[in-house]
């Protein structure tokens, strides 16, 4: 089986692309199925930390996007994407996260936030709890509050879960993802 997912995966183009958001260009790493997207699964945005990119899941996009389109979006202020005006807030952040959901109408999505990653995800989902599905959260402390959606918290180190083996963590994923309900 995992030699078949890891064909699979060699499969999966990874891509760059640019949606405009409330603070500029948003830029994006994203995956998509190799059958084109018919009958894929609910997309998938990755959110990363402080210091990061979207760039830093490629190898974790490309496994999951054998049946489900990933993105990767530079948060606001990092890699490609342009800065917000004032000072990257988690708001502002997730306010960039909710016009990325708008500009790719997408009706519901799954959310694996790592770092500060993991506020954003967090607060859109608490905004929008009919689009956000499913969350996983890498790194940092519970929520205080427990969100409506289905929650997997993967480690409290988010650097220690990206240095394990990527199929390991994505098998994680994808068995939580994919769980009936």
């Amino acid at each position: 089986m995992a030699t078949k997912t890891r064909r699979a995966a060699d499969m999966v183009r990874l891509r760059r692309m640019y949606l405009d958001c409330r603070h500029g260009q948003l830029h994006l790493t994203t995956a998509f199925p190799p059958s084109g997207g018919f009958d894929e699964r609910t997309a998938l945005l990755f959110l990363h930390g402080d210091d990061g990119t979207g760039a830093d899941f490629s190898h974790c996009a490309a496994l999951l996007g054998i049946d489900r389109s990933v993105y990767a979006p530079d948060l606001p202020g990092s890699g490609a994407s342009d800065a917000p005006a004032g000072r990257a807030t988690v708001a502002n952040l997730t306010a960039a996260m909710a016009d990325l959901l708008d500009q790719l109408r997408l009706r519901e999505a799954d959310i694996v936030g790592c770092g500060r990653g993991v506020l954003v995800a967090l607060e859109l989902a608490a905004a929008r709890p009919r689009e956000i599905r499913r969350l996983v959260i890498v790194g940092g402390q519970p929520p205080e509050t427990t969100p409506s959606q289905p929650m997997l918290h993967l480690d409290d180190d988010s650097s220690h879960a990206m240095r394990d083996q990527a199929a390991s963590v994505v098998a994680r994923i994808r068995r939580f993802l994919d769980q009936a309900g």
